[in-house]
């Protein structure tokens, strides 16, 4: 039996159906029939919650690059990482657990393919400038 005060709660707290599965471990379509059900009038709040934890999560991410940037930090940490060997990337390794914050991927800025879109956005050779003598 599903616990509505419990449903309730996480859904004021900005879960969606889901996610409250997963923590009360059930079927997210016996949690979603159960909002619709039981809290239909606490939509908006659920919306405005869910919102106010995406800002708080951007600006924390910014706050916290304005200290470090994501190249500094792969640097400084680079065990837990690894680097894609097709392109170069270097990505974070699944077996290390880490914080919210932390960069999961930088990408190779001198990587064939990234060199040729940069040279093709600079207009560096345009038929136009030739100047013969």
């Amino acid at each position: 039996m599903l616990d509505i005060e419990k449903v309730k709660e996480k859904y004021l707290e900005g879960y969606n159906s889901s996610q409250i599965a997963r923590t009360l471990k059930c079927k997210p379509s016996t949690v979603r029939q159960c909002i619709h059900r039981n809290l239909k009038e606490f939509r908006k709040s659920n919306e405005a919650e869910k919102i106010r934890k995406k800002e708080v999560d951007r600006i924390t991410r910014q706050e916290s690059k304005n200290y470090m940037s994501d190249k500094d930090f792969v640097k400084r940490n680079r065990s837990i990482y690894k680097t894609n060997k097709k392109n170069g990337n270097i990505v974070l390794n699944k077996d290390v657990t880490v914080s919210f914050d932390t960069p999961r991927r930088l990408t190779n800025e001198y990587a064939a393919d990234k060199i040729n879109k940069n040279i093709l956005k600079s207009d560096y050779r345009k038929e136009n400038d030739v100047v013969i003598m």
